[in-house]
């Protein structure tokens, strides 16, 4: 991607949508693309050989699900056993807010856990692997730009609302790669891939979209476009200004201080998993 030939890219939430038409632009280019999805791997067989069919990529699945954060670690680790580099980390998975509040398995609000603190968990688990010329892209969504993320109520037990708990934890993603491009390489992007017609669109919003293909340009893109500054919040292909919250520095190291906090018993193999809340 970054460099053209990528290596192994890694794609979560591969499996559909944006994800899946995304896979098949990579699965042409890279030398191998390990798509994840929360499917068993007989579900996925037709898109695998479809992919294995499309080009040149070593095409891997890796199932997990989102909903329990030890299913993270057992991807990173899948990832681990397979290469020794990651070239560019494609962090799509996502799902819509719940029509009322859900807590995962691990008891965190499950909107928040599958669409941010997923993403943030795989990719410092996979950050050795990374080189300084990779990157990661966090899939985010323009309904960031109207979500206030109050970081007292992360798990939104406060006047919870479906579409508000997806764009607070699309805020969310964008505020970490922004505050992480400062602290580490490789590079790391946001990208709102464009208002697409998707399931995840519908079941939350009463409009129409663009088709897949489209979406996954605009990932591509991210991943791919050297001209793109670490850290950069994309509006398709274009970089754009992120939400006011955002920008404040204030905001972005608290919300890692509390991200960390959360994540803290899957990022060090040697603690004991908390009981869910």
């Amino acid at each position: 991607m970054v460099d053209q030939t990528p290596g192994t890219v890694v794609l979560t939430g591969g499996t559909s949508g944006i994800g899946a038409a995304a896979a098949q632009r990579i699965a042409t280019a890279a030398r191998r693309l390990i798509v994840h999805g929360p499917q068993p791997h007989s579900a996925v067989l037709p898109l695998l050989d479809e992919l294995r069919n499309a080009g040149r990529a070593e095409v891997v699945y890796a199932p997990a699900d989102f909903d329990r954060l030890d299913d993270v670690v057992a991807l990173a680790r899948q990832v681990a056993n397979l290469t020794d580099q990651v070239d560019v980390l494609i962090n799509n998975a996502g799902r819509p807010g719940a029509e009322s509040r859900q807590r995962s398995a691990d008891g965190y609000e499950a909107t928040l856990q599958t669409n941010y603190l997923a993403a943030v968990l795989l990719t410092e688990r996979l950050l050795p692997l990374i080189p300084e010329t990779g990157r990661v892209v966090h899939v985010s969504s323009a309904t960031h730009l109207s979500a206030h993320l109050d970081l007292d109520d992360l798990q939104f037990e406060r006047g919870y609302q479906p579409a508000a708990a997806y764009a607070r934890s699309k805020l969310a993603l964008v505020a970490h790669a922004v505050r992480q491009s400062r602290h580490y390489r490789p590079g790391i992007v946001s990208v709102h891939p464009g208002v697409v017609e998707t399931r995840l669109l519908h079941a939350m919003f009463a409009v129409q979209g663009e088709n897949a293909a489209y979406g996954a340009a605009n990932v591509i893109h991210a991943a791919q476009d050297p001209s793109v500054p670490s850290g950069a919040y994309l509006d398709e292909k274009r970089v754009a200004e992120p939400a006011g919250q955002v920008r404040k520095a204030s905001f972005r190291d608290h919300l890692h201080q509390r991200t960390m906090a959360l994540l803290g018993p899957w990022l060090d193999d040697s603690s004991a998993r908390p009981d869910p809340a």
